[in-house]
């Protein structure tokens, strides 16, 4: 049975965690730079209390959304950036001689607002009309100086600009990682398509043929009168040709159709090697749905390669795969015992099968897989970043 553990916080052996990655530490040391300045332009501006008191609200509001960014779901980072906007050129409007810092931290709400992509057009007009609409207002009620509506009026034409030119670096972005993606797409498809054809071609027809030689020499046998233990064994051999060649046909079938999503295709992947004897225990983490199809592609074919190896190399031993999906990353480990016997492939094997195989199909889309021994087990961990 597939587990889906969407409430799972602690992160799986290998040191795989949905935190501060080097990104998300950029922008919050940009962010927390942004805030300091705005603090250092105030501290030179003497303003009521309530003044301060509504400033040092918009401050809190920055801060507070720039660390959580990467849990909010949409609109709520718009209509924080909005909230800084308008009440930063109300600020600025309220200051009737210096509206350096409230005038600042508009021109950086509206900044932010226009670098989202996923902001929409009509949202940030609306936002922009507004914050416009409470400056005026604002500004009229203080009789603030033409040189203040100068001041402000720069700031906001700076921050627009380059928020401007940051959303059209984002779509631009956006369009090569798309045509990045339905490369690899196609990529993944043809080499799960060439792997299908190489079981069927190869290992399903060299097991039919092998259950047809069984099949005459257990006749031999009967018909000689051999030994029971040897019709034992040759039916025995039969039987386990015959349920490999069910397990390859069905392994080709799941090559041929894997669900896009990440839970579903390994549930597919699992009950077909489970119906061959293997146990395989399955664990899902995380938010499987936002992993995009060329990464849960790439996660379902290494899944059936690792599996695979597993089968040969420590037949009868479990198999362990965890899936962790974070926000903008997903993990793949697939763990089982070293069996004592039997000897596991060498991670820098070369000929292009195997682990160099699954490094390659990982790399395709962005990603990095290791395989080697692990504490008494040998481990495949595959990680892929994406957006």
């Amino acid at each position: 049975m597939v587990r889906n553990d969407n409430d799972a916080t602690g992160p799986p052996a290998g040191g795989f965690r949905d935190g501060l990655d080097g990104a998300r530490l950029r922008r919050l040391a940009l962010n927390a730079l942004a805030i300091g300045l705005a603090l250092t332009f105030d501290a030179f501006s003497t303003h009521p209390p309530w003044h301060n008191a509504l400033f040092g609200a918009l401050l809190g509001v920055w801060a507070l959304t720039a660390a959580l960014r990467h849990v909010l779901a949409r609109p709520w980072p718009d209509v924080a950036w909005s909230v800084l906007l308008i009440g930063g050129a109300t600020c600025a409007g309220l200051s009737p001689t210096d509206p350096s810092a409230p005038a600042f931290v508009g021109a950086t709400g509206l900044f932010l607002l226009i670098s989202t992509v996923e902001t929409p057009a009509p949202w940030i007009s609306g936002a922009l009309a507004a914050g416009v609409v409470g400056f005026v207002l604002a500004h009229a009620a203080t009789g603030g100086e033409p040189r203040v509506a100068v001041s402000v009026f720069i700031s906001g034409v700076t921050g627009g600009s380059f928020g401007f030119l940051a959303r059209m670096n984002g779509l631009d972005r956006r369009t090569e990682r798309s045509t990045a993606e339905r490369r690899a797409e196609q990529a993944v498809q043809e080499e799960r398509a060439r792997i299908a054809r190489d079981i069927h071609d190869v290992l399903a027809h060299s097991l039919g043929g092998l259950v047809i030689q069984l099949d005459a020499l257990e006749a031999v046998s009967v018909a000689r009168e051999a030994d029971d233990d040897v019709v034992t064994r040759v039916r025995g051999a039969r039987a386990m040709a015959a349920d490999g060649l069910v397990a390859a046909r069905r392994a080709v079938d799941a090559l041929r159709r894997l669900p896009a999503d990440v839970d579903a295709a390994l549930g597919d992947i699992v009950a077909g090697v489970r119906a061959s004897g293997m146990t395989v225990d399955v664990d899902v983490r995380g938010e499987a749905a936002r992993v995009p199809v060329p990464v849960a592609e790439v996660i379902a074919s290494v899944t059936v390669e690792a599996l695979t190896n597993a089968r040969k190399h420590a037949p009868g031993a479990p198999v362990a795969v965890v899936v962790t999906a974070g926000r903008d990353t997903v993990l793949l480990r697939v763990t089982n015992r070293l069996h004592p016997m039997a000897r596991q492939p060498e991670p820098g094997a070369s000929g292009g099968h195997g682990v160099p195989g699954m490094r390659e199909r990982a790399e395709i889309v962005g990603g990095r897989l290791t395989a080697g021994p692990v504490q008494g087990e040998w481990s495949v961990e595959c990680r892929v970043p994406y957006e």
